[in-house]
């Protein structure tokens, strides 16, 4: 027998399988060392970005008079943001700015409390105003043109008004848009819920997947998006790659598109895991909270795992979801409608929040996802899952169904992997 633990929100849980069950744990390599001294290595990118002068260097040659820093939101990793963003400030300082203003880019994402604030960024409010962005507040949206698509790109009024943009986040594996990071913080992060809609809606065309890049639909809309917002103003990235551990691996700055393609050619290195075979079962942890807050975004860890689970197989998602479901539209979607009436609709019927639910309907029509959560039980059978006490009952459920003989992999972080078949190539 071998034992397993997994993060269930900020606890762990435990369990048990003979070694014959399992076919892998997939996880990021121990070797994979972490960055050493935090700020002098964001200070050494910043100085030597990529696809452009240093921060400093740009920012005292533009004298920006209203530069805003785009900051990521509670859903994503960022232990360590207060270090970021003071480190950034103090690059700022020397380019001789005093002020800055903060947008939390929540795309569709519910807004954090005052004290969630304090505990993720520390004490920033000194440097500048914060700004919640509300995809839905009319008042503070405004238009910066439109996508090739036919898109009216409308996002938040005060990047739009801003004259020097910097965006701080993560690029790891995403389950529609190839890889967070870079672009992602204009489109969907300070859009308005049209402009998301219009992109994320196109989850049913073809080259969309976790880890894809060329040719995919949604990241090229995203792509412009920041380009066009770049070519009024210089637009900056300081993105991060980290393991399982939330600890950083590497750290890309300078240039939205350059600087994020050299993150995203280090993160498929690192994050793609290749297997020989399908599995019966696959059981995933979301990572620990944060990743697991809701059930929204423990589904990234189906979309992530379903390729290597057999037609009709099963996926143990193991998500406290303290949260909930997490999103309205993505509940009363599955709640609603068929999986066979959500994977009929149209490109222009699918919304934000909906789209998740597509990607969701598609998994569950070639396998079963059993979930371990602390969303009561009748709430998670109405969305098409199935709800399981605990990872004993859950177990015994898949030796009923495959018998005692059934075949696993064992995913620790299911959000920060892209586990693949080795005949399938990357787009």
């Amino acid at each position: 027998m071998s034992e397993f633990s997994l993060k269930y929100g900020k606890k762990e849980i435990r369990f048990k399988l003979n070694k014959k069950n399992v076919l892998g744990v997939l996880d990021l390599p121990e070797s994979k060392k972490k960055v050493k001294n935090l700020t002098s290595s964001i200070k050494k990118a910043l100085r030597r970005p990529i696809g452009c002068v240093s921060l400093i260097e740009l920012l005292r040659e533009k004298k920006p008079k209203n530069p805003v820093l785009i900051l990521e939101d509670i859903t994503r990793p960022n232990p360590d943001y207060p270090l970021i963003i003071f480190t950034v400030i103090s690059e700022l300082k020397l380019a001789g700015i005093k002020k800055v203003k903060f947008v939390i880019a929540y795309g569709t994402h519910r807004r954090q409390t005052e004290e969630e604030n304090i505990k993720l960024y520390g004490d920033i409010q000194k440097f500048g105003e914060i700004i919640h962005h509300n995809c839905d507040d009319r008042n503070f949206l405004v238009s910066i043109g439109e996508l090739s698509t036919g898109t009216e790109l409308v996002i938040n009024k005060a990047v739009a008004e801003s004259d020097f943009v910097i965006s701080l986040g993560n690029i790891e594996p995403h389950s529609f848009a190839g890889y967070t990071g870079g672009r992602k913080s204009i489109l969907p992060g300070v859009s308005s819920r049209e402009t998301i809609s219009r992109n994320h809606s196109k989850v049913i065309l073809p080259g969309v997947g976790m880890g894809v890049i060329k040719n995919n639909p949604i990241h090229l809309e995203m792509l412009e998006a920041a380009e066009i917002l770049a070519r009024t103003r210089p637009f900056f990235i300081l993105n991060f790659i980290r393991n399982t551990k939330k600890e950083i691996l590497k750290i890309v700055a300078g240039d939205h598109k350059q600087a994020f393609m050299e993150g995203v050619k280090f993160a498929e290195k690192i994050y793609t895991i290749r297997v020989k075979k399908e599995a019966d079962v696959v059981i995933v942890s979301n990572g620990g909270y944060p990743k697991d807050i809701n059930l929204y975004q423990a589904q990234k860890s189906i979309s992530a795992t379903h390729s290597i689970v057999k037609k009709g197989g099963t996926i143990i998602l193991i998500a406290e979801c303290s949260e909930g479901i997490g999103q309205p539209i993505f509940e009363r979607w599955l709640k609603n409608y068929s999986l066979k009436e959500i994977l009929e609709k149209r490109e222009n019927e699918i919304e934000a929040e909906g789209h998740r639910a597509y990607l969701t309907a598609r998994i569950l029509s070639r396998c079963d996802v059993l979930v371990i959560s602390s969303i009561p039980p009748e709430k998670i059978n109405k969305l098409k899952f199935q709800s399981a006490k605990d990872i004993k009952s859950a177990i015994e459920i898949v030796k009923r169904k495959y018998g005692s003989d059934f075949s696993s992999y064992i995913i620790p972080n299911g959000s920060a992997v892209l586990p693949v078949l080795d005949h399938y190539t990357q787009i």
